[in-house]
């Protein structure tokens, strides 16, 4: 046993004996000379190093890896280790005294104390935490205590605060734990205590209603915003103005929604001659014809699908009035009018088919067709009424005779003999009619 001490006398009595500190140095720089030694301390600082941080004692695990910064011949995993554990306890400290605020401004100030103090102990250079816990938890003056036997740190500030929670003060003061016993005969520092209660909070007098009403409107909330400034002095022209320029905004969503019939009640109660009430009149009352327009249509739609051709056409004729550049219109009255004439035609109602088609548009070619096939029907038809005219002509009935070439030329008016005929037969009456 003796023999294992005999390297390490050796050393310190060599040491003494040196009595300088260029000695100490070089005694120094010979003890951590080996790479095997330093290789050895290292990995076991590491380590060391690394068991502190899952221990969640992040400072002490940076001063070890600080240490191997040190002695390491390659520094680099210690400067990487360095850096992240700077930025986690930057984060953590941070964190800590945020959350001390948060706890104040709660009224919880034993767990804001235990906040700052946390952020202290990961930094004890950390300056606002430090204010914190001078201001509120560490009044002074300091006065010295002589442990006893049995003292512990809930105990010692049983004793002087009254209150073994307070154990904290005794062990941040002393540097010392707060769960282990402490040493007979120790001088501890502890402050003088009183609680200062929790933080005064400022009172702050109400905001305005039609200051919230602005910052209502501003966001979006235009319901919220008309409720509060409906509760300022109505008198307040201030307060009017803010209400129809509320209700201004309610209006356009509306109008914008197609909820017309909400916003002609809003725009109702805003008087005339408010800025931007006359344009958005206006806008509101081209929906609203628009709407109607696009209900008549739908109506006439209906009115085809039922093969009222004929009320369908009127209708449609109508809202092309409305609305002489509309496609859909265009096209519905097109078909209406050839679905009409084409009923006509196969009742042979020649005239009435043509009398339809009349306005048919060239684009429409199933109309144009039909136009053309009822012209050639009512040609052969003119012919048949004109030989009959003459039929009536030869057996001397010229009354006769004139309605039937009348009717042949309504067929075909471009039908010459028949028009001819008929003032041949006009005079022929008249002289009948005279001879005594």
């Amino acid at each position: 046993m003796k023999r294992a001490w005999l390297p390490v006398i050796a050393v310190i009595a060599w040491a003494g004996l040196a009595g300088c500190s260029g000695s100490m140095d070089s005694l120094s720089a010979w003890v951590h000379a080996g790479p095997r030694w330093q290789a050895e301390q290292i990995d076991a600082i590491s380590a060391r190093a690394r068991e502190l941080e899952t221990r969640g004692e992040l400072g002490m695990a940076l001063d070890h890896w600080r240490l191997v910064e040190d002695i390491a011949a390659n520094p680099k995993e210690a400067e990487r280790e360095i850096q992240r554990l700077e930025e986690q306890v930057d984060a953590a400290v941070r964190s800590h005294y945020q959350a001390g605020l948060a706890k104040l401004k709660d009224r919880r100030s034993t767990d804001a104390r235990n906040h700052f103090l946390a952020a202290l102990r990961l930094d004890p250079n950390f300056q606002p935490a430090l204010r914190q816990i001078r201001a509120r938890f560490s009044p002074f003056p300091l006065r010295v205590y002589q442990t006893v036997p049995g003292d512990r740190p809930a105990s010692v500030a049983k004793k002087f605060f009254g209150d073994e929670k307070k154990a904290f003060l005794v062990a941040w003061f002393n540097r010392v734990p707060e769960d282990r016993a402490l040493s007979p005969g120790s001088l501890l520092i502890l402050p003088e205590w009183e609680d200062p209660g929790p933080p005064e909070i400022e009172e702050k007098p109400a905001p305005d209603p039609l200051d919230v009403a602005k910052d209502r409107l501003a966001a979006g909330d235009l319901q919220g915003a008309l409720t509060l400034a409906r509760q300022a002095d109505p008198s307040d022209a201030k307060a009017q103005t803010l209400i129809h320029t509320i209700q201004l905004e309610q209006a356009a969503q509306q109008v914008e929604a197609g909820r017309l019939a909400d916003a002609t009640a809003s725009l109702a109660a805003i008087p005339d001659g408010f800025e931007g009430k006359a344009a958005l009149a206006e806008k509101l009352d081209f929906a609203l014809k628009q709407r109607q327009f696009d209900l008549d249509l739908n109506n006439t739609r209906e009115m085809f699908d039922q093969g009222r051709y004929g009320p369908c056409l009127d209708q449609a004729e109508m809202l092309m009035q409305r609305a002489p550049d509309n496609p859909a219109v265009a096209r519905l009255a097109a078909e209406a009018r050839y679905r009409m004439a084409l009923e006509h035609f196969d009742h042979q109602h020649y005239r009435e088919a043509r009398t339809v088609l009349e306005n048919m548009e060239e684009s429409h070619e199933a109309g144009t067709a039909l136009k053309a096939t009822v012209h050639d029907r009512l040609v052969e038809l003119a012919q048949v009424h004109y030989r009959n005219g003459v039929k009536h002509f030869i057996n001397e009935d010229l009354k006769k005779a004139i309605a039937e070439w009348k009717i042949a030329l309504d067929c075909d008016p471009d039908h010459a003999k028949a028009r001819e005929n008929i003032e041949n037969a006009r005079r022929l009456l008249e002289k009948v009619e005279t001879l005594p």
